[in-house]
């Protein structure tokens, strides 16, 4: 009973959340009768993309960790997916339970190293790992290095994803059980101190609490959220290649959370939407209005981004609140 009404009281406070995975969950039957198949593809980049925000988001937004490395984490759940197969294992089942337990070690070594330290020294060791992981897979010619491999779709025994619908809905299912464990962590006591230390350490030190272990264990939780989206992102794209893992990839998904609205469970997906729309139409707006410069969308993207910043208080989110009487 507890669990339901922490449930029920999560998603009251997080309606937005809700109401954009309830949209993701009709929206097929929108393309199937506009006859818009090819939106679904975008529909799952904006899932995948947004789980992935998500995951960071709880050691940036919630714990106050500046982490430029989680894309690796990102290419780490790929690549188990890409090797696996290689091998002749295509079975999706134990490609996402390889892609947790990877990335989840990784992360434990990885946080374990890197938050002993804080401030810019911890930004440059995540991202220094980061390059480290990929500048590893561009060596491994074995696995097409620079130029990536092309991959099946994994086999789901009972789920057969060469049918796109199937592949949607388990995407979705993987991105609303994600929101939902995302939810239960952030009001549990392990969320309400993590949040403590992002505010204050050395108070929570001065109650007789480590902040370590709680800022490695949800480092950890980060990285196995984002191991899951680079599992399922390789078998939708059915290509892996080490740019998914570049340091880059991390600022995008920094974008994605400041966008959406930082430290809160519904900006990470409202901030994937706002993104990946802008990158799908800016360009098309571009060559309307300035056909020589279609390629430079960006120019008219970051001034966007910091007028989001510097006058909407807490992101786009920030303004879904204000219309919504406070709620996310």
């Amino acid at each position: 009973m507890d669990a339901l009404k922490i449930f029920l009281d999560g998603a009251n406070r997080n309606r937005t959340l809700f109401v954009l995975l309830s949209a993701f969950a009709l929206f097929p039957i929108y393309t199937g009768i506009a006859d818009l198949p090819f939106w679904n593809d975008l529909a799952m980049r904006i899932m995948l993309l947004g789980m992935a925000a998500m995951g960071l988001n709880l050691v940036l937004g919630y714990g106050g960790m500046v982490s430029f490395g989680h894309a690796a984490f990102v290419g780490v759940g790929a690549y188990c997916v890409g090797i696996s197969q290689y091998y002749g294992l295509y079975n999706g089942w134990i490609h996402i339970i390889m892609a947790l337990g990877a990335c989840g070690a990784l992360g434990l070594v990885i946080g374990y190293l890197s938050l002993r330290t804080s401030g810019i020294y911890f930004i440059m060791i995540t991202l220094a790992f980061a390059q480290m992981l990929f500048f590893l897979f561009v060596s491994l010619e074995q696995f097409g290095g620079d130029d990536g491999m092309s991959i099946d779709r994994a086999e789901f025994i009972i789920i057969d994803l060469w049918e796109p619908l199937r592949l949607y809905y388990l995407i979705w299912a993987a991105l609303t059980l994600s929101s939902i464990l995302l939810m239960f962590i952030v009001r549990s006591r392990f969320g309400v101190v993590l949040q403590a230390i992002k505010g204050n350490e050395s108070r929570i030190e001065a109650m007789g609490l480590a902040p370590l272990p709680f800022k490695i264990t949800g480092y950890v939780i980060s990285a196995m959220i984002c191991g899951l989206a680079g599992a399922l992102f390789a078998s939708w794209q059915e290509y892996v290649s080490p740019d998914i893992m570049h340091w880059t990839r991390s600022g995008e998904l920094m974008i994605i959370i400041i966008l959406g609205g930082l430290g809160t469970l519904s900006g990470p997906l409202l901030g994937a939407v706002a993104f990946l729309l802008l990158e799908e139409f800016l360009p098309e707006l571009m060559h309307f209005v300035a056909p020589n410069y279609a390629e430079n969308w960006m120019i008219i993207f970051g001034p966007i981004l910091i007028a989001v910043v510097l006058f909407a208080r807490g992101g786009l989110l920030g303004l879904v609140r204000q219309l919504s009487g406070g709620r996310q």
